[in-house]
């Protein structure tokens, strides 16, 4: 693991932090992770209507606010309900997150041990 981390270019340190799966639909291009990502900040969080009314942000919220991005792409590229709550779960959520970096260094360790 050591090796590895010492003979790697310079970058920035969230880039090693930040898990980018070619396969997820939003981590593929770097501008859409990281709108998608600043969009997902905002989950959860409520916003006043008035009159003593309220509304959570919700994945739904947060696609529809991505609408304008998915006209250009092709169907298999578009990002939908499930891609967008598949890649906050996995690649964005703190657990998800530390249980991806919890396994490579399992892995890490057991190649570097000979096991």
């Amino acid at each position: 693991f050591l090796m590895t981390t010492m003979t790697k270019e310079a970058e920035p340190p969230m880039a090693d932090f930040e898990r980018r799966e070619p396969r997820c639909r939003i981590c593929r291009d770097e501008n859409v992770r990281v709108l998608v990502n600043k969009l997902l900040d905002w989950h959860g969080a409520p916003i006043i209507l008035g009159r003593g009314k309220t509304h959570v942000v919700t994945y739904a919220d947060i696609l529809r606010d991505l609408e304008p991005l998915n006209e250009g792409r092709d169907k298999k590229d578009r990002i939908t309900y499930d891609s967008l709550w598949i890649h906050a779960k996995r690649h964005y959520d703190l657990a998800g997150i530390m249980a991806y970096w919890r396994a490579r260094m399992h892995k890490e360790l057991m190649n570097a041990l000979g096991g």
